[in-house]
């Protein structure tokens, strides 16, 4: 917000005649508690009252709206341990808090303003409790109560999406805003001359809205689309592509740590061309023609870095969408757990936190269709007989996924191989069909050798005795016995 329009929000607000549950002022108090506590109950409050944001404004007496000023120095007040007041309160706020202190200067008197967003998907917390405000107090928000229970229903109505990025933002800067051209290239379409059409197609797919004072508002959507910077908003500053690359296989020595700040339409091509671009790769002969392998699929990485920014929780404001690069893996990490059991995220109907984002990518060919992202990850794996790939989802920390490189049969431990077959069966399953000792075979690239039939012979029965797979049909002879995951 440029320092105009700071003052001329000061001036606004300061003309009401009362404190609301979505406005509070002060003077000086400091206190980092009850800074901690507004931000809580402010975020609930807006949420509550269908708002986009709530203020609170140092430097205005809360009687006599007079303009006082302030003293009060957010980003330099200390705490209790000699903390700084941002660290701290990223520490005690639930990750869904999304806020931000601002100054400006009126009259030779100096002004901070407390930004804060509404809630999204549950109430936000300091040290694990919500407040909310009751007219111009803050009040711990009572289990149970019928507030609570308001609340929930009006949080679980709202989505991300569709929640303001920025607001009265003209014409003439939504071009400088957001990357128009990118948006109709991605949909395969000449961009408009007239401008009042862009608006109006922008509109049309909920990237902005029209206000009614002729202005616009940048939806999340459309920044999370289409913004030339996602630092430019503060409550996606967060959602940045992230991509670090690690010298060998551990965290100790950090080669390259490298943002994309782009929305997504812009950043998911530039970040698959910087992994693949640093990422080992060699020259194969096919025939006459050199052919260029690399060390982790292309399709994989593409699917798996699509799916890092699609099922992101877009509420957290702790962690980014982030890719970790090593010398014999790549790790795919998104803050918010899987919606679907990990072991039947191949074959389980489609769930994702963010319909509309999901809509779009789709739409500019971003992403796969419901359900076929991680079919196609396994799929490559097996092309390239690696490792498959390996989930892990914790409540608190998020999603990761990790991509080998290298593999091969005998380099894999055996919980690595039965692995490989229980996904190979899972792919086979999604297309109607079983896999048996050929199949397997094939994917670890392995030969029809006696050794090499005995050995999946092997592993077939470690994994049906682990409950992985079991017989399609159990009367059918040794030679015809095909297998589907034991939980069909």
């Amino acid at each position: 917000m440029s320092d105009e329009a700071m003052v001329e929000l000061l001036l606004s607000l300061a003309q009401l005649p009362e404190e609301t549950e979505w406005l509070e002022f002060k003077t000086d108090n400091s206190d980092a508690t009850a800074v901690a506590r507004d931000i809580s109950a402010l975020a609930n409050s807006a949420a509550y009252s269908g708002r986009s944001c709530a203020y609170k404004i140092w430097g205005i007496d809360d009687q006599s709206r007079e303009l006082v000023g302030t003293s009060f120095r957010p980003l330099s007040q200390k705490v209790k341990g000699n903390q700084l007041l941002p660290i701290w309160l990223k520490r005690v706020l639930s990750p869904n808090a999304t806020y931000e202190f601002s100054e400006t200067h009126h009259s030779g008197r100096r002004f901070v303003i407390l930004t804060v967003w509404a809630a999204v998907r549950q109430p936000v917390t300091y040290d694990g409790v919500a407040y909310i405000r009751e007219g111009s107090s803050t009040t711990r928000l009572e289990s149970a109560s019928e507030r609570e229970v308001v609340l929930w229903q009006r949080l679980q109505t709202r989505d991300f999406e569709s929640l303001a990025a920025k607001q009265d933002v003209s014409a003439e800067d939504l071009g400088g805003l957001l990357a128009v051209d990118a948006f109709y290239s991605a949909l395969a379409r000449r961009t408009p001359s007239d401008f009042e059409e862009i608006c109006k197609d922008l509109v049309a797919q909920e990237l902005v809205m029209r206000q009614d004072n002729g202005r616009y508002t940048i939806t999340n959507l459309g920044a999370l689309l289409i913004a030339r910077r996602l630092t430019d908003y503060p409550a996606l500053r967060r959602r940045q592509l992230r991509v670090v690359r690690f010298e060998g296989t551990s965290r100790t020595s950090i080669i390259e740590d490298r943002f994309f700040d782009e929305g997504y339409v812009l950043s998911l091509p530039k970040a698959e061309a910087h992994i693949m671009s640093v990422t080992p790769a060699r020259e194969e002969l096919d025939g006459m023609f050199r052919r260029v392998r690399t060390a982790f699929p292309q399709a994989a990485v593409r699917e798996l870095l699509s799916n890092t920014v699609i099922h992101q929780d877009l509420a957290n404001t702790m962690q980014y969408p982030e890719v970790h690069i090593f010398a014999d893996r790549l790790e795919f990490t998104n803050p918010g757990t899987l919606l679907v059991p990990e072991d039947r995220i191949l074959n389980a109907l489609p769930k994702t936190r963010n319909g509309r984002l999901v809509d779009m990518l789709r739409l500019m060919d971003l992403c796969e269709e419901e359900g076929t992202g991680w079919d196609l990850t396994i799929e490559a794996c097996e092309e390239a007989h690696l490792l498959s790939p390996e989930i892990r989802s914790v409540e608190g920390e998020g999603t990761t996924v990790t991509l080998f490189c290298g593999g091969g049969f005998d380099r894999m431990t055996k919980r690595q191989r039965m692995e490989a077959v229980y996904w190979h069966a899972c792919l086979a399953y999604a297309r109607r069909s079983a896999i048996n000792n050929q199949s397997i075979r094939e994917r670890f690239g392995l030969d029809g050798s006696q050794r090499s039939r005995l050995a999946v012979s092997r592993l077939i029965r470690e994994c049906c005795e682990q409950g992985l797979i079991k017989d399609e049909d159990p009367d059918a002879g040794t030679r015809y016995r095909r297998y589907v995951p034991a939980w069909s």
